[in-house]
């Protein structure tokens, strides 16, 4: 059951509840008392609030039940649209947080409006641990780095460390894969002062079936999707029921790739799986001519929330993606070189060796 999606109050003094990922509790501003969602569902049922029903995966507005509309118009009502004018990134907050930049470009935002209810999830998975915490991550992680730019390990670089709910497309399926090849076995042995090699060859059959769950694909344009496929995985297991709470002091992406368009990367990623997986029964000294044929037979679909915490460092001209795993602390991202610390390295070693050879060459003298 899914309770107003509007925010937890505290139980005590009424207070707008947030979602701490360091304590993994709502904790209050105000009389700084903290609950776990179970205390605050249990405090509900007791002072007898009625629960709404099951969220589902967005579907046509004709398709909803009352009760499901009703979600969805809360969702409407609760999050807003933040517009970024430079890189065009839209970004979804509760209606309580103020965007101050962009967390991909970091110039300023707008607020542009509210959001379709047909943008709201069906599950989230909140964050795993604070902002302090990721950046001591990135800071062992760029630990023992000694030429990139200074700048990245600065203060007000990290600052700018954002806490993302990436919207993902996760898809559960069931795979069929006909494969055909030819194999060769080849033997050799030695008789008298003679070698002897024989060559059998073989028509290779395989159909497999293979089941998938809970395969990702982020719905953004804006972000790499090779740094989001570098972090996995998540744990599916830890995720909640969508409820506005956990966006408290956090940004949401809104998605702008639907389940149609990541549909081929989704497929290209199983596909490519199976035959990996056919490969590995084929137990030959050489295989040839192979070729495989998939389909998918089922397809099952969710949108989910991910959390992510992401930063971007403007460098030379270009824009570099760092992110980690909020919830495992899997870290990604390629680094840039600093030519002058490069050079400055490069110019050092040349004195060195240069002082090294003129006192050979005068001690030999």
């Amino acid at each position: 059951m899914n309770y107003d999606a509007k925010t937890f109050h505290c139980p005590n003094c009424s207070a707008d509840l947030k979602f701490s990922a360091d304590l993994q509790r709502f904790t209050c501003e105000y009389c700084k008392d903290e609950f776990t969602e179970e205390e605050l569902l249990h405090y509900r049922n007791r002072m007898g609030e009625v629960a709404d029903s099951d969220p589902n995966t967005p579907m046509p507005q004709q398709m909803f039940t009352d009760e499901q509309q009703k979600e969805q118009a809360r969702f409407q009502e609760e999050t807003a649209l933040y517009s970024c004018p430079s890189c065009g990134a839209e970004i979804i907050s509760d209606a309580n947080t103020a965007a101050a930049f962009c967390y991909y470009c970091h110039n300023p935002v707008i607020l542009k409006g509210r959001v379709d209810g047909m943008y709201r999830p069906s599950r989230v998975i909140p964050f795993g641990f604070g902002k302090d915490a990721a950046v001591d991550r990135f800071h062992q992680w760029v630990g023992t780095k000694k030429f990139i730019p200074k700048k990245l390990r600065s203060e007000a670089q990290l600052e700018k460390m954002t806490g993302l709910y990436v919207p993902f497309w996760i898809a559960s399926a069931k795979t069929t894969t006909h494969f055909t090849a030819t194999g060769y076995q080849t033997k050799s042995w030695v008789s008298g002062n003679r070698r002897y090699t024989e060559t059998s060859k073989y028509q290779v059959t395989r159909d497999i079936e293979v089941c998938y769950k809970g395969i990702p694909a982020d719905g953004s344009q804006k972000i790499d999707d090779d740094v989001m496929e570098a972090i996995e995985p998540f744990d599916y297991s830890k995720s909640k029921e969508f409820n506005m709470a956990y966006l408290s002091g956090f940004y949401a992406d809104k998605y702008d790739v639907d389940k149609n368009a990541v549909y081929p990367r989704i497929q290209q990623r199983m596909y490519a799986n199976n035959a990996e997986e056919v490969m590995k029964t084929v137990n030959y000294s050489s295989v040839r001519f192979p070729k495989s044929t998939s389909r998918v037979d089922t397809l099952d679909w969710e949108y989910m929330l991910l959390p992510v915490w992401f930063m971007t460092f403007k460098y030379r001209g270009k824009i570099w993606e760092y992110a980690i795993n909020a919830q495992t602390g899997k870290i990604t991202g390629n680094l840039p070189v600093s030519i002058p610390k490069l050079l400055t390295a490069c110019l050092s070693i040349m004195a060195v060796v240069t002082l090294v050879i003129g006192i050979g060459g005068y001690l030999l003298v």
